[in-house]
């Protein structure tokens, strides 16, 4: 087995896009998961989903308030998730250039 680790940064937009997809024979352990306001005075809403490509995903955050310049730890105090082959994660938010994420992930194939 292969264990790879990836780092995805991701600016979001005002639609759900996906920002990772787990490869093929792959399974996908995320380790960090950070959401972060870069607009110096205006909040932003952000939206994070994960599981299959065209079908139902879950709610990570749904339509979490973040206050200008702070960030929101998805995945906090040891928390781990694990994904499946070609299962995606999505975000966004509710105004363009205001919000980035950074997600730490070891592939395992």
């Amino acid at each position: 087995m292969a264990n790879v680790f990836q780092r995805v940064d991701a600016a979001l937009g005002t639609s759900l896009a996906t920002v990772y997809t787990v490869p093929s024979a792959t399974k996908a352990i995320i380790i960090g998961f950070r959401i972060t306001n870069i607009d110096g005075s205006a909040s932003v809403n952000v939206e994070a989903k994960i599981g299959a490509s065209g079908s139902t995903k879950y709610f990570v955050a749904p339509n979490t308030p973040l206050p200008a310049g702070s960030s929101l730890g998805c995945i906090e105090g040891g928390e781990k998730v694990v994904l499946e082959a070609a299962e995606i994660i999505e975000l966004k938010a509710s105004a363009t250039g205001d919000a980035e994420a950074q997600l730490s992930i070891l592939e395992i194939s």
